[in-house]
């Protein structure tokens, strides 16, 4: 369904009934990468996923010459806009990827409206190994065009053993993400988005209970930022896995939404 929040309309889909759990997709923006953990949170959790902004079936408003419609800050306040909308106080939140970025602007600037926090193959700031994925992923966008940016990333954020084990659920998501695919300006705006991000100096105020999750065999995000994150967060709980690659919510999903039960029972959750 789709939910106006005020500047722009948002796709969302929610499930279940219970405490409010948001779910962030990461650059590809597809609330369907959480299809495993809405199917099984859903039955104890209110649970929401939705487009980005710039994907799917949710508005994909035009850059401009003076200005960005896309930052990780922008799309943390649509979530905060589409809780407001939901009648949503406060929720647990999940981000993959870009989508813990925009967690991490939500922890920073709006704790009061967070209850959890789960941190999936994310980092902390660009540095040289990421800059040079997101700029090839720009530049086949903008040599190449919009289908075989969709290509080329679906080899980034699902890895070899996703294409070996699990193609169909490759394809399906990839198949999605081409029939909905943005235009080039807007999937250049989303890549600058990622190498922009920058909250560091500010991490140390996230105080909501946290739980860091990354793969030692991510290779679009290396594990060590997740190594990072923890450290910057003050009494977080990281899981570093051996083999998941960069969907290691989707690879393993089994294995992933173990580790958010067992994080969230520990918390009492």
């Amino acid at each position: 369904m789709r939910i106006d929040i005020g500047e722009i309309s948002l796709n969302v889909e929610e499930r279940g009934t219970g405490p409010a759990f948001i779910f962030i997709p990461g650059l590809v923006g597809l609330l369907n990468a959480w299809e495993f953990q809405l199917a099984h949170f859903s039955k104890r959790f209110r649970c929401i996923a939705f487009d980005h902004r710039g994907t799917g079936d949710s508005d994909k408003p035009l850059q401009t010459a003076t200005s960005s419609s896309y930052s990780t800050d922008a799309i943390a306040r649509d979530v905060i806009a589409l809780m407001n909308s939901l009648g949503i106080d406060k929720a647990h939140v999940a981000g993959t990827s870009t989508g813990g970025c925009i967690l991490q602007n939500l922890a920073i600037d709006h704790p009061d409206r967070l209850g959890t926090c789960v941190f999936s193959n994310t980092w902390v700031k660009a540095d040289e190994y990421i800059t040079r994925v997101q700029m090839t992923r720009k530049r086949i966008a903008l040599a190449y065009g919009p289908e075989e940016y969709v290509k080329v990333s679906s080899l980034f954020t699902n890895g070899a053993m996703q294409f070996r084990y699990d193609l169909d659920k490759v394809m399906e998501l990839e198949a999605r993400a081409l029939k909905t695919v943005a235009p080039v300006e807007v999937l250049a705006g989303r890549l600058d988005m990622t190498m922009a991000h920058d909250r560091v100096a500010d991490l140390h105020k996230i105080k909501n209970p946290s739980l860091i999750v990354g793969t030692r065999d991510d290779a679009t995000v290396p594990f060590y930022q997740s190594e990072d994150l923890h450290k910057a967060i003050a009494g977080s709980k990281l899981v570093i896995v051996e083999e998941g690659g960069h969907y290691s919510y989707r690879r393993h999903w089994q294995d992933w939404n173990a580790i958010v039960d067992a994080f969230l029972a520990d918390k009492g959750i």
